[in-house]
């Protein structure tokens, strides 16, 4: 006869020597991708950053050693400080620009170098447009300061850019109106004295309606 313990069995709980099952982990993002904002962003900060890097270069040609002046030191740490988003790692400071042309110079392409490197993990190459696109997590976008082929610029726009350019839109009607109203009343100010405004008509007492009560005498 099979033997009866007082303890009820256990189900649906392993055994002891093996280990109890963990949650899957939640999935993450596949690395390498990136947004069409940020994809902006990148491309107008490559070319800001190329520009000064020529004109640095162009400056320090003769006197490499000669001082930053304070306008080029404060507009080249705003655009290192703009690469830190792509560049700089975790508790990392923020960068000082070098003190001489030719410093600034080498900091510059630096900065620059490791833009292309963000660029290089964040792109692929489309064999069916012949030119690199970013790497988004949705529809695609290529490089457009590389010039990409005329099929590639047939790429949808997400509805974060159509509500910037109708914001955008708005803005600019708004500003020409206001201009065009200070226009018109600074053409009559020099014309001449504008009217007096006329004087607000007495309003008329408004008819009573409610009924009256009777006196009772």
């Amino acid at each position: 006869m099979p033997t009866h313990t007082d303890h009820p069995a256990s189900f649906g709980q392993p055994p002891q020597d093996q280990p109890a099952p963990q949650a899957a982990p939640h999935p993450r993002l596949s690395e390498g991708t990136t947004t069409k904002s940020q994809a902006e962003r990148h491309e107008a900060l490559w070319l800001s950053l190329a520009a000064l890097q020529k004109d640095t270069i162009a400056l320090g040609a003769k006197k490499p050693n000669a001082p930053v002046s304070e306008a080029l030191r404060i507009s080249a740490e705003g655009l290192l400080s703009d690469c830190a988003a792509f560049t700089r790692k975790r508790n990392e400071r923020l960068p000082v620009a070098a003190p001489d042309l030719a410093g600034l110079a080498a900091q510059l392409g630096q900065a620059l170098a490791a833009l292309e490197g963000w660029e290089a993990r964040h792109t692929t190459w489309a064999t069916r447009f012949n030119c690199r696109i970013w790497t988004l997590h949705s529809g695609y976008r290529p490089i457009m300061r590389l010039h990409p082929p005329a099929a590639a610029l047939n790429f949808k726009r997400d509805d974060t850019d159509v509500i910037r350019d109708k914001l955008s839109r708005m803005i600019r009607s708004g500003e020409r109106a206001a201009y065009e109203a200070g226009f018109s009343a600074g053409r009559a100010a020099r014309q001449g004295e504008p009217p007096a405004p006329s004087a607000p008509e007495a309003m008329a007492a408004p008819t009573q309606t409610y009924p009256r009560l009777r006196r009772l005498d």
